[in-house]
């Protein structure tokens, strides 16, 4: 399952954990009796939704909603309903277990797993600038008609006009003082600022563009800061190419150092570990007493919510009249729209987010260190040998694709040659168009 997956499900699951119930709407309040007829149920208990939703499916094995369950919840007229799942989905989180998500009984966020989201993904969709275009998007849409006025009577551009409301509602307008993804305040640079510094302190790197301007953007940058992750991470993927092309190698010589990569992902585990304020293994025991944490489950649910409006010809698309065939053709539709320009590389950005934050996941929970009974990544790059009578483990053959889907994507974003053994990875400062020099890779 993934956020808006796990949104959907603590919004409607009655008794996700004891004495919870379903998140409803506070209004539109329904007699519980007609005598005396003022008597009303309790708001958020025995209240309708100004828009009932759809019957829930049972969760499949897989832990996905069907696209009309999705569909029917982003485009809710309620937002504070969202937002309340959003605040109620951290503690779901960072307090399991909780009960049942599938038919066979599992049980999810166990104390001693790892958190399900990465800081990686925020960091790659957002570096497509869709957060700014959205933006801007939203700006346009609420102070002009350049963009087009919604028509009132048709179910496709209501719902355009309702996701930009709560999109709004829940992402560009300042969150209370109570809420957990707040990462906002009087001390602080703004919502946008916050990520950028946690994407600076984590990975060392920054966004390839500045503010919509153009200038360059205002945020705290930090004096201690994982500037070497680049580089452990562009070899630790070099190391893992050569792995890969050696796994089916029976003549000439085996490059592969397995010991190598382990050590790598040490390292990448424990800069990692560092910043979080961590050591040994990253679970949900103490993840929510970590740093950076909230910044993470903030960002990550954040692109997540933005990534769905452009990943198939929504409502929204259709209403701007950017339909297109991937991800990245819609948001360059709807950036050249309004006027600001996306990332020339986010197709590969976006193909990478998810796979990206699997592997930093794994790095950061210990997987990759796993050597007994066997070592764990010879066996994910072993995985696709097909020896005779051996049936690969699905896990590991996902793990390789994972590996595989990153590689091929960060060479496209960043021109690095990780498949070629001579190239001297080095992690460079590279100089945005602005002018602005930053230490990112994916400019």
């Amino acid at each position: 399952m993934d956020f808006i997956d796990h949104l959907i499900f603590t919004t409607n699951t009655d008794n996700v954990r004891d004495q919870y119930p379903p998140l409803l709407s506070d209004y539109a309040g329904k007699p519980v009796s007609t005598s005396p007829p003022d008597v009303l149920g309790l708001p958020g208990r025995d209240s309708d939704p100004v828009v009932l939703p759809m019957a829930l499916p049972v969760i499949p094995d897989t832990g996905s909603f069907d696209a009309a369950t999705r569909a029917n919840y982003i485009f809710y007229e309620d937002p504070s309903v969202i937002d309340k799942a959003i605040q109620r989905h951290w503690f779901d989180m960072t307090r399991g277990p909780i009960n049942l998500l599938t038919a066979d009984g599992t049980r999810a966020f166990e104390g001693g797993d790892a958190p399900p989201y990465h800081l990686i993904y925020a960091y790659m969709i957002e570096n497509t600038r869709i957060a700014q275009i959205i933006g801007r998007l939203i700006h346009l849409f609420q102070h002009d008609e350049v963009l087009g006025v919604a028509s009132a009577t048709d179910p496709m551009q209501q719902q355009a006009a309702q996701w930009i409301n709560n999109t709004e509602s829940l992402f560009y307008k300042t969150l209370s003082n109570t809420s957990y993804r707040n990462i906002a305040g009087d001390l602080r640079f703004g919502p946008e600022g916050g990520r950028r510094n946690a994407y600076q302190r984590m990975f060392g790197m920054e966004l390839a563009f500045g503010d919509p301007s153009n200038a360059e953007f205002p945020y705290y940058k930090a004096k201690t800061a994982n500037r070497e992750f680049v580089l452990l991470f562009e070899q630790l993927l070099a190391e893992l190419w050569q792995a890969y092309i050696n796994a089916n190698n029976t003549s000439g010589a085996n490059t592969t150092d397995y010991q190598r990569i382990i050590d790598m992902a040490t390292k990448i585990r424990q800069i990692l570990l560092a910043r979080r304020g961590g050591n040994g293994t990253l679970t949900l025991q103490n993840y929510r007493y970590m740093n950076l944490s909230r910044q993470e489950y903030a960002s990550v649910g954040f692109m997540t919510w933005l990534m769905y409006i452009v990943s198939t010809d929504s409502p929204l698309v259709n209403f701007l009249g950017c339909q297109a065939n991937t991800a990245s053709e819609r948001l360059d539709n709807i950036g050249k729209k309004v006027g600001l320009e996306a990332h020339k590389k986010s197709q590969a950005l976006f193909d990478m987010a998810a796979p990206m934050a699997t592997i930093l996941r794994n790095i950061e929970f210990g997987t990759f260190e796993v050597t007994a009974p066997s070592v764990w990544i010879r066996n994910v790059i072993e995985s696709q040998r097909g020896l005779p009578g051996v049936t690969p483990d699905p896990a590991e053959r996902d793990a390789l694709l994972d590996i595989l889907t990153v590689i091929n994507n960060w060479e496209k974003a960043t021109g690095h040659k990780i498949k070629n053994p001579e190239a001297n990875i080095t992690g460079t400062v590279r100089v945005q168009s602005n002018g602005a020099r930053v230490n990112s890779a994916l400019n």
